[in-house]
Protein backbone atom coordinates (compact mmCIF):
# COMPACT_ATOMS: atom_id res chain seq x y z
CA UNK A 1 0.00 0.00 0.00
CA UNK A 2 1.28 3.33 -0.81
CA UNK A 3 -0.41 5.26 1.43
CA UNK A 4 0.21 3.65 4.74
CA UNK A 5 -1.15 6.80 6.57
CA UNK A 6 -4.62 5.51 5.14
CA UNK A 7 -3.69 2.11 5.90
CA UNK A 8 -6.66 0.54 7.99
CA UNK A 9 -4.89 -2.48 10.11
CA UNK A 10 -6.79 -5.35 12.47
CA UNK A 11 -9.93 -7.73 11.64
CA UNK A 12 -11.63 -5.27 14.25
CA UNK A 13 -11.05 -2.54 12.23
CA UNK A 14 -11.58 -3.77 8.56
CA UNK A 15 -15.04 -4.98 10.06
CA UNK A 16 -16.11 -1.76 10.65
CA UNK A 17 -15.53 -0.47 7.17
CA UNK A 18 -17.54 -4.03 5.94
CA UNK A 19 -20.22 -3.18 8.18
CA UNK A 20 -20.90 0.21 6.54
CA UNK A 21 -20.50 -1.38 2.97
CA UNK A 22 -23.87 -2.48 1.24
CA UNK A 23 -22.04 -3.61 -2.27
CA UNK A 24 -18.94 -5.57 -3.02
CA UNK A 25 -17.82 -5.66 -6.82
CA UNK A 26 -16.35 -8.88 -7.98
CA UNK A 27 -13.82 -8.95 -10.72
CA UNK A 28 -13.03 -12.17 -12.76
CA UNK A 29 -12.24 -13.33 -16.35
CA UNK A 30 -14.17 -14.18 -19.05
CA UNK A 31 -13.51 -16.70 -21.68
CA UNK A 32 -11.85 -14.33 -23.40
CA UNK A 33 -9.28 -12.92 -21.17
CA UNK A 34 -11.26 -9.99 -20.49
CA UNK A 35 -12.13 -8.82 -17.15
CA UNK A 36 -15.37 -8.71 -16.01
CA UNK A 37 -16.71 -6.82 -12.99
CA UNK A 38 -20.52 -7.21 -11.31
CA UNK A 39 -22.05 -5.88 -7.97
CA UNK A 40 -23.16 -7.96 -5.51
CA UNK A 41 -25.12 -7.89 -2.23
CA UNK A 42 -22.99 -10.06 0.12
CA UNK A 43 -22.75 -11.38 3.48
CA UNK A 44 -19.35 -12.22 5.21
CA UNK A 45 -17.17 -14.20 8.61
CA UNK A 46 -13.88 -12.19 9.04
CA UNK A 47 -11.87 -14.19 11.73
CA UNK A 48 -7.49 -14.82 12.16
CA UNK A 49 -7.12 -12.85 9.41
CA UNK A 50 -9.39 -15.06 7.08
CA UNK A 51 -12.18 -12.96 5.23
CA UNK A 52 -15.05 -14.78 4.02
CA UNK A 53 -17.46 -13.19 1.92
CA UNK A 54 -21.11 -15.10 0.30
CA UNK A 55 -23.14 -14.45 -2.50
CA UNK A 56 -26.23 -16.14 -4.26
CA UNK A 57 -26.91 -16.21 -7.51
CA UNK A 58 -29.01 -18.22 -10.24
CA UNK A 59 -27.81 -21.51 -11.17
CA UNK A 60 -26.34 -20.10 -14.48
CA UNK A 61 -24.83 -17.12 -15.52
CA UNK A 62 -21.84 -15.68 -16.94
CA UNK A 63 -20.57 -15.11 -12.93
CA UNK A 64 -20.18 -18.78 -12.69
CA UNK A 65 -19.12 -19.49 -16.18
CA UNK A 66 -16.14 -17.33 -15.15
CA UNK A 67 -16.01 -18.63 -11.80
CA UNK A 68 -15.26 -22.62 -12.84
CA UNK A 69 -12.86 -21.81 -15.55
CA UNK A 70 -10.61 -19.76 -13.24
CA UNK A 71 -11.51 -19.51 -9.27
CA UNK A 72 -9.60 -16.15 -8.85
CA UNK A 73 -10.75 -13.08 -8.24
CA UNK A 74 -10.69 -9.68 -6.87
CA UNK A 75 -12.87 -7.60 -4.89
CA UNK A 76 -13.50 -4.16 -4.23
CA UNK A 77 -16.00 -2.64 -1.44
CA UNK A 78 -16.32 0.97 -0.32
CA UNK A 79 -17.96 3.79 1.80
CA UNK A 80 -18.03 6.97 0.06
CA UNK A 81 -18.66 10.27 2.33
CA UNK A 82 -18.72 13.60 1.74
CA UNK A 83 -16.14 16.02 -0.88
CA UNK A 84 -13.80 18.44 0.68
CA UNK A 85 -12.97 21.23 -2.00
CA UNK A 86 -10.12 22.71 -1.56
CA UNK A 87 -10.57 26.44 -3.43
CA UNK A 88 -7.07 27.08 -3.17
CA UNK A 89 -6.05 24.04 -5.27
CA UNK A 90 -8.80 21.57 -6.55
CA UNK A 91 -6.22 18.70 -7.20
CA UNK A 92 -6.04 18.86 -3.55
CA UNK A 93 -9.82 18.52 -3.08
CA UNK A 94 -11.20 14.48 -2.71
CA UNK A 95 -13.93 12.35 -1.13
CA UNK A 96 -13.37 10.86 2.42
CA UNK A 97 -14.06 7.46 2.26
CA UNK A 98 -13.02 4.21 3.71
CA UNK A 99 -12.49 0.80 1.71
CA UNK A 100 -11.58 -2.66 1.78
CA UNK A 101 -9.96 -4.53 -1.73
CA UNK A 102 -8.23 -7.59 -1.90
CA UNK A 103 -7.71 -11.06 -4.16
CA UNK A 104 -8.86 -14.72 -2.94
CA UNK A 105 -10.20 -17.89 -4.27
CA UNK A 106 -13.93 -17.95 -5.44
CA UNK A 107 -16.14 -21.39 -5.01
CA UNK A 108 -19.54 -22.72 -5.70
CA UNK A 109 -20.72 -23.62 -2.43
CA UNK A 110 -21.78 -27.78 -2.35
CA UNK A 111 -22.89 -28.76 1.03
CA UNK A 112 -26.54 -27.74 1.55
CA UNK A 113 -25.35 -26.91 5.67
CA UNK A 114 -22.81 -24.29 5.07
CA UNK A 115 -25.18 -22.93 1.79
CA UNK A 116 -27.37 -22.09 4.77
CA UNK A 117 -24.63 -20.59 6.72
CA UNK A 118 -23.53 -18.07 3.88
CA UNK A 119 -27.36 -17.12 3.08
CA UNK A 120 -28.07 -16.65 7.00
CA UNK A 121 -24.82 -13.98 6.85
CA UNK A 122 -25.74 -12.96 3.58
CA UNK A 123 -29.37 -11.81 5.00
CA UNK A 124 -28.16 -10.89 8.08
CA UNK A 125 -25.54 -8.33 6.83
CA UNK A 126 -28.25 -7.12 4.35
CA UNK A 127 -30.96 -6.69 6.96
CA UNK A 128 -28.35 -4.61 9.09
CA UNK A 129 -27.24 -2.45 6.10
CA UNK A 130 -31.37 -1.40 5.54
CA UNK A 131 -31.21 -0.55 9.04
CA UNK A 132 -35.04 -3.09 9.63
CA UNK A 133 -34.39 -3.19 13.54
CA UNK A 134 -31.53 -2.33 15.74
CA UNK A 135 -31.84 -5.61 17.23
CA UNK A 136 -29.95 -8.16 15.57
CA UNK A 137 -32.09 -10.66 13.09
CA UNK A 138 -31.07 -14.66 12.99
CA UNK A 139 -31.97 -15.80 9.55
CA UNK A 140 -32.54 -19.56 9.14
CA UNK A 141 -32.31 -21.10 5.66
CA UNK A 142 -33.97 -24.91 5.11
CA UNK A 143 -32.06 -27.41 2.80
CA UNK A 144 -34.93 -26.77 0.15
CA UNK A 145 -34.48 -23.37 0.14
CA UNK A 146 -30.47 -23.47 -0.22
CA UNK A 147 -30.96 -25.34 -3.12
CA UNK A 148 -33.09 -23.00 -4.68
CA UNK A 149 -29.87 -20.53 -5.24
CA UNK A 150 -26.53 -21.10 -5.57
CA UNK A 151 -24.09 -19.65 -3.15
CA UNK A 152 -20.60 -18.12 -4.14
CA UNK A 153 -17.92 -18.20 -1.85
CA UNK A 154 -14.61 -15.93 -1.37
CA UNK A 155 -11.95 -16.69 0.56
CA UNK A 156 -9.28 -14.25 1.09
CA UNK A 157 -6.09 -14.06 3.02
CA UNK A 158 -4.86 -11.43 0.93
CA UNK A 159 -7.45 -7.77 1.44
CA UNK A 160 -6.18 -4.16 2.89
CA UNK A 161 -8.16 -1.33 4.46
CA UNK A 162 -7.82 2.11 3.93
CA UNK A 163 -9.59 5.28 4.57
CA UNK A 164 -9.39 8.62 4.54
CA UNK A 165 -11.48 9.92 7.80
CA UNK A 166 -13.27 13.12 7.97
CA UNK A 167 -11.25 15.17 10.45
Amino acid sequence: MRRKDREVLGDENIAKIIEQCTTCHIAMMDDAGVPYVIPLSFGYSLEGGVLELYFHCAHVGKKLDCIRKNPNVAFSMCVEKRIEIHEDNYCKSGRFYASVVGQGKAEIVEDNAKKCRGLSLLMERQAAGAQQSAVPHKFEFTPEQAAAVTVLKITSTNFTGKAKPEQ
